[in-house]
């Protein structure tokens, strides 16, 4: 940043995370914490300047006055900002003094431990006293609070931080990722989507929603009920885990076993399923909720990226049936959606890339901001960056139910641009089976869609270079084997989309205006295999992430 205009002109979500304060607050504690629970590298200033500096605060001081030690602490503030990396940083108690600092602090995510100068004075050891040489006595010490104090609640926003450490950070961190529910609205009824549902909110929610109603919770093989915290936000209700997990669980028998325990737990058209884990979870759940007594009250709780991203959004689901994805289904929208982005920030990168790549495709698709902020943070995205997924969902989430809900059933054709590099991908995954995962694949699609939206539609050449290259930083940092041409041309036959030997193919004019155009099947290979030539070369993709299978335990989707 070169402008002098601090963090102002990034997204909340990017910017860094400043604690101020007087001495004593507890901000590196808090700090620390709090860096921990956004995955965010932390910073302490006076740690760092005692580190450059090779002495302590009190000994620069003394040897070579305030104002000296006040400019390195002032420029190392700017080589922050020059830097623009999300971090976490505890201040100097006096970094505030200067009113560009404090300009610069408004800028970012700042937040001012207050306390009462007796509190802060009783957590100085008599050693603590005297390495503060501003504050060496109490009444130095009560006369520097009192100046100080207008300063820092001029940086930012109060946080009382007479609770300990711990409270505090996830405080500062439910202040971080709190926003108003989202709706999507359709033939009357209502989904309500939470984007930040986290545990110690489980029961309240849940109690305000569910009232004395039945429940029944479908809960993920590979949580242990006891530790999850979603169970127990729905005392006594009887619980229900699918023998299989991910896709195997989408079968006619997980179904009648699912809708058979339904019958027997008694619901009725008011009581409520409630399921919890990844997205072959929840669209079993969806479908057997839709299905019993021609639709039950169901609440959905995505435990992976791409469940939050895609299928608890949109009101689809669906079972397989004779080897086939998705054959059997229907429409039935969720009561709420509940997504703790806490949760999903905890995922390994490799299923943090599989929900990215949905969301990257939903940002190519409507919301072209939102395609750059994962172009440019892709790193802190995969390392799980709390506040970045926080609004990575919430805008994905945000322009998907607008579509929905202009077109719930797919009568208008309006929700077929959501099949942007799915065309292609569903064939990459087809062929590869298990071996490759849906976001793999679907990161292949999108780099073919991409190419083909080049050569057919003008698309712009340097913005899709860019975009392929992130589909192969998604991708692991190399795609999926390309099935064989003859594989690759049968496959697309089976394509539903597909009349008079012509596909209807999801591509872009640019970003932002996707269009469905009528394309033969060799066109698309073509583009398939210019798009894997054209971003192969190794300095084509930085900071990918291991392309390894997921393990079962690693919550799958």
């Amino acid at each position: 940043m070169t402008d002098g205009a601090g963090w102002a002109e990034l997204s909340p979500a990017e910017r860094p995370v400043f604690l101020v304060g007087f001495m004593a607050a507890g901000k590196t504690t808090v700090g620390r914490r709090l860096a921990e629970l956004l995955r965010r590298p932390f910073v302490d200033c006076d740690e760092e300047l005692q580190r450059r500096l090779g002495r302590a605060p009190a000994e620069i001081f003394s040897a070579e006055g305030e104002a000296f030690f006040r400019a390195a602490e002032k420029a190392f503030l700017a080589e922050l900002a020059a830097q623009d990396r999300p971090l976490v940083v505890a201040t100097g108690g006096g970094l505030c003094q200067d009113p560009e600092n404090r300009r610069l602090l408004q800028t970012a995510s700042t937040f001012f431990l207050d306390l009462p100068p007796e509190t802060l004075w009783a957590r100085l050891t008599p050693q603590g006293q005297a390495q503060r040489p501003l504050a060496a006595t109490r009444a130095a010490f009560d006369a520097l609070w009192l100046r100080r104090r207008p300063q820092y609640r001029d940086c930012g926003r109060t946080v009382a931080a007479d609770d300990p450490p711990e409270a505090t950070a996830r405080l500062i961190e439910d202040l971080l990722l709190a926003a108003e529910p989202l709706t999507l609205t359709a033939e009357g009824r209502q989904t309500v989507i939470r984007t930040h549902a986290p545990a110690e909110k489980l029961p309240a929610l849940a109690a305000d929603l569910v009232g004395g109603r039945r429940v029944l919770t479908l809960l993920d093989r590979f949580f242990q009920a006891a530790d999850d915290p979603f169970p127990a936000a729905f005392p006594g209700a009887p619980l229900h885990r699918p023998e299989a997990q991910g896709e195997a669980a989408k079968t006619f028998a997980e179904a009648q076993r699912l809708l058979t325990i339904m019958v027997e737990a008694r619901l009725d058209r008011g009581d409520f399923l409630a399921a919890r884990g990844g997205g072959s979870l929840t669209d079993l759940g969806a479908f057997c909720a839709g299905l019993f007594r021609r639709g039950l009250n169901l609440i959905l709780s995505p435990t992976t990226l791409l469940g939050a991203v895609d299928a608890a959004v949109g009101g689809k689901a669906a079972v397989n049936l004779a080897g086939a994805k998705n054959q059997v289904g229907l429409f039935h929208l969720p009561r709420e959606v509940w997504i703790d982005p806490t949760l999903l920030s905890r995922l390994p990168p490799r299923l943090l890339a599989e929900g990215l790549t949905e969301a990257y495709k939903t940002g190519l698709l409507f919301e072209p901001a939102l395609a750059a902020l994962i172009e440019r943070r892709l790193p802190d995205l995969l390392r799980g960056d709390a506040p970045l997924l926080n609004e990575t969902i919430r805008r994905s989430v945000q322009a998907k139910a607008a579509l929905v809900e202009q077109d719930f059933r797919e009568e208008k054709g309006l929700r077929d641009v959501l099949n942007l590099g799915h065309t292609y991908g569903h064939v990459v995954e087809s062929h590869h089976g298990p071996a490759v995962s849906h976001g793999r694949a679907v990161a292949l699609g999108l780099a073919a869609a991409l190419e083909f939206s080049k050569q057919r539609l003008g698309f712009d050449a340097a913005t899709a270079l860019r975009g392929q290259r992130l589909c192969l930083a998604l991708a692991g940092g190399r795609f999926p084997p390309a099935p064989p041409p003859a594989e690759a041309q049968r496959l697309l036959s089976f394509d539903k989309k597909i009349r008079g030997g012509r596909l209807k193919f999801a591509a872009l004019a640019e970003p932002g205006r996707p269009l469905i155009v009528e394309a033969a099947p060799e066109a698309i290979l073509d583009a398939a295999a210019a798009a894997v030539q054209a971003v192969a070369a190794p300095e084509a993709v930085k900071d990918g992430w291991d392309a390894r299978p997921a393990r079962a335990d690693e919550l799958t989707d």
